[in-house]
């Protein structure tokens, strides 16, 4: 019986070897699966070529250049799936054109068209980087629902991979790039950046904790999720931190109705030993400055201004006001905030600060690409937070929806970044596909 079975052995073994491959294969090889590679290749270039732009290897404008190659690849990939599936009807799809199609007239109507098309130096999301989001959320929302987890699996790596180079950051080895001493960064330019790719990867990693049933990938999830945390907390954003606070409201809600009190205490715990950590080795900032900025919010709410709130935030949204209304149809342009702002510049101790971005997304969207922009945006990001949340209570799953809560709170602070903004085009796009039917 055993000479049989090795007999059969070395027969297959010698087939797989012996075997010619054909044009068949190939086809097979590219186009089984298709999506999943075309999506694991886009989240690979976003990481590898951060590290490449980090360490000076490669020039910020080349690195934007790459999403227009891979644009017209995901493109392909689209197209290929729609002549081989019957499209399923997706509503986001429908706020996606909207967004394409505005975001095409205020590039017409651009103060300086060029950077409307390629971007602001050192920014470069103009038309092209948001098609290239648009993609990726189209190319996401055709995953199977088998797939997605790996996906969401890749992104919770390239967060492990980041995190291990922010701690090497913050204790100064040799070789180890930081532009920013005393935060993190990681693979991208700006601590709140970071930040805000942080969230991202927590809320996956704790989302598959909440979801997870079996014991040993639990213990995988606690471990990641524990990483992935003191990656958030050495960046020192306080957008971040903001943006958790809300996903940790959203996850106690979640277990409480689900009865999920143990995973509750371990999400608390988690967050916990990480606070713990990284303040006992004198490595975050993050809970004194979520303490100021409850205290500059309270002032606000009195009615006392001051320029400084918010690290100049409260400055340039107090002038960006004013201009609205000049730009309010059409925008002065995708990511030409800096000519529609125009010579404000914020007095500091270092000096006087200009603008490019108006430091909140949704204000920034108002004034670049204009009003019906806007509203189709908020409609996507509506539809599709909606959809997760009825889809985390029904199908008992939570992880596609916290990183898009995540990151919409976080917006409202922050600025979009083409180092981070890719991946959260991809969550909505993986969310956005889910059904809200219980099985």
């Amino acid at each position: 019986m055993e000479e049989i079975k090795e007999g059969n052995k070395r027969k297959s073994i010698n087939e797989i070897f012996n075997k010619q491959i054909t044009k068949e294969d190939v086809k097979n090889f590219f186009f089984s699966k298709g999506l999943l590679k075309y999506l694991i290749i886009n989240i690979l270039y976003i990481l590898i070529g951060s590290y490449l732009r980090t360490i000076d290897e490669l020039l910020f404008s080349d690195y934007s250049r790459g999403y227009i190659f891979l644009m017209f690849i995901n493109i392909i990939a689209i197209i290929i799936h729609l002549i081989k599936n019957k499209y399923q009807k997706n509503s986001a799809h429908i706020c996606v054109l909207f967004i394409f199609a505005f975001t095409l007239i205020s590039t017409m109507f651009a103060l300086v068209q060029r950077v409307a098309l390629l971007g602001f130096q050192d920014r470069y999301e103009g038309l092209f980087s948001i098609a290239y989001y648009l993609t990726l959320l189209i190319l996401s929302s055709f995953i199977d629902k088998k797939h997605k987890k790996i996906i969401v699996n890749c992104i919770i790596f390239t967060g492990i991979i980041q995190t291990i180079y922010a701690i090497l950051q913050i204790y100064k080895v040799p070789g180890i790039y930081n532009g920013h001493p005393g935060s993190a960064q990681g693979f991208i330019t700006n601590p709140n950046f970071f930040g805000t790719y942080m969230i991202l990867c927590v809320c996956y990693s704790l989302g598959l904790f909440l979801d997870e049933e079996k014991i040993s990938r639990k213990i995988i999830y606690v471990v990641t999720s524990l990483i992935l945390m003191i990656g958030l907390l050495i960046s020192n954003a306080s957008s971040a931190g903001v943006a958790y606070l809300f996903v940790f409201i959203y996850i106690l809600i979640f277990c409480i109705k689900k009865k999920k009190i143990a995973k509750l205490l371990a999400t608390i715990a988690i967050l916990a030993v990480s606070i713990i950590i990284t303040m006992n080795l004198g490595k975050t900032n993050m809970l004194n400055d979520l303490n100021q900025t409850a205290k500059e919010a309270t002032e606000v709410a009195k009615g006392n201004t001051n320029d400084n709130f918010g690290s100049g935030r409260m400055f340039i949204w107090k002038n960006t006001l004013p201009i609205i209304p000049k730009y309010l149809l059409h925008g002065a342009g995708v990511d030409n905030f800096y000519f529609a702002f125009g010579d404000k510049p914020l007095q500091t101790s270092d000096g006087r600060i200009f603008f490019d971005k108006a430091h909140n997304e949704y204000l920034q969207t108002l004034v670049t690409q204009g009003i019906f922009s806007l509203i189709s945006y908020l409609a996507l990001f509506a539809i599709v937070t909606k959809k997760g949340i009825k889809h985390s209570f029904k199908q008992n799953e939570v992880f596609l929806v916290l990183p898009i809560i995540g990151y919409l709170v976080q917006a409202f602070f922050n600025i979009s970044v083409i180092e981070v903004a890719p991946i959260f085009y991809i969550a909505l796009g993986l969310c956005s596909s889910v059904s809200t039917k219980k099985e």
